[in-house]
């Protein structure tokens, strides 16, 4: 059980310091004066900077989104603990915790250089149940020092940012500034960054890539997608002899997996609604690029020749103009026969089954943006 602490400072840092504290994003702070380990405290945001410089030479670019969209806010939403501290005073060091931090190494040397030292804090950060909302008037010279609060703070350790193993190993890895263990994942973070704050599907991967990182502790509570009901269904009916059931799933897939198509033609369309027609193509898709397909869904005998050579058909009649450059697909649960898929190879198609069609609508059920079309 977490006993309750009374807590009766605060230690003022800038505000995007203190949102990647409590993302996990850091786990390190520069104060103004060397704490002691043991000393717990809350953190107070402030919109000033350690040293006067623009934004985007303070913060490096994987941060600098987060950054630059933080608004003022006054609200005490984290206390910390000091697990221990640290004093840097030469310029090689720098570049090494630039990139194990959220700093640029401009900013470490321009604070080094007003300060003649770095103060390096390791925090064990800890969320509030809720925040605690105060208003007080900061100079800059109280920037990263103590103020006192109003009235003291209960708080417990119930609700740590980071458990312990992931933050002694952050710990460790800061200390002896050892370079970071996935560099690819933190450029590919530098990337995501600017798309993650307008496109859910990016953040969804950029919270992913923290989670992998360490940057994070709890997974993001997904919601569970209704689709899943019948993506989970793709391979039975495949399987079987409902033809009509599988192309309406097959046509369901493909918008799921971000094709559309505008062509309002019944004999050559993508919407679900409107299939089971006879002497029309199975599916159509225009965006991002023209595909066309058959679909067989069999339940046990063979696929035979008559079924690429109908799309070949079907394919050149109601598309005309558009055939030859589509993408084409055979989705057929059975095996090809020999001149099945000698007729595929001649005619450059793709053949699908259903079991794969269905892992690959599921991936981006559960990893919206995933696939790359």
């Amino acid at each position: 059980m977490n006993s309750l602490l009374p807590i009766s400072t605060a230690l003022c840092l800038p505000t995007p310091d203190i949102t990647a504290l409590i993302q996990g994003r850091i786990i390190a702070a520069i104060p103004r004066m060397f704490i002691r380990p043991g000393q717990k405290f809350a953190l107070y945001p402030s919109n000033l900077l350690s040293v006067p410089i623009p934004i985007d030479k303070y913060y490096c670019s994987n941060f600098l989104p987060v950054a630059q969209s933080i608004g003022t806010n006054s609200e005490i939403q984290a206390y910390a603990q000091c697990e221990s501290s640290q004093i840097i005073d030469d310029n090689q060091s720098l570049e090494k915790l630039s990139r194990l931090t959220i700093w640029t190494q401009d900013a470490l040397n321009k604070i080094l250089h007003h300060q003649q030292h770095i103060f390096l804090s390791y925090l064990r950060v800890y969320k509030l149940s809720q925040p605690y909302e105060i208003s007080l008037e900061i100079e800059s010279n109280k920037l990263g020092k103590y103020i006192g609060l109003p009235k003291p703070l209960t708080v417990s350790k119930s609700n740590p940012v980071l458990p312990d193993k992931i933050f002694s190993a952050r710990k460790h890895q800061l200390e002896k500034l050892e370079p970071p263990t996935h560099p690819e994942l933190e450029n590919l973070l530098n990337d995501l960054s600017p798309l993650a704050i307008n496109n859910p599907a990016a953040k969804q991967f950029q919270e992913d890539i923290h989670l992998f990182l360490g940057w994070s502790n709890q997974p993001t509570v997904k919601q569970f997608d209704l689709d899943l009901v019948w993506i989970n269904k793709i391979t039975e009916v495949g399987n079987s002899s409902d033809g009509n059931e599988f192309e309406k799933l097959t046509r369901k897939s493909f918008i799921k997996l971000g094709f559309s198509c505008s062509n309002t033609n019944p004999k050559a369309n993508l919407d679900p609604e409107k299939v089971g027609g006879a002497g029309g193509v199975d599916f159509y898709c225009e965006h991002p690029y023209p595909v066309v397909g058959e679909c067989k869904a069999t339940k046990s005998e063979t696929v035979p020749s008559k079924t690429p050579g109908q799309l070949i058909q079907l394919g050149q009649n109601h598309l005309p103009k558009k055939y030859d450059s589509c993408v084409k697909i055979i989705l057929a649960a059975g095996q090809l026969t020999k001149d099945a898929l000698l007729t595929t190879q001649n005619n450059h198609m793709n053949v699908i089954t259903p079991e794969t069609l269905e892992k690959l609508v599921e991936l981006q059920s559960n990893y919206q943006g995933c696939v790359n079309l």
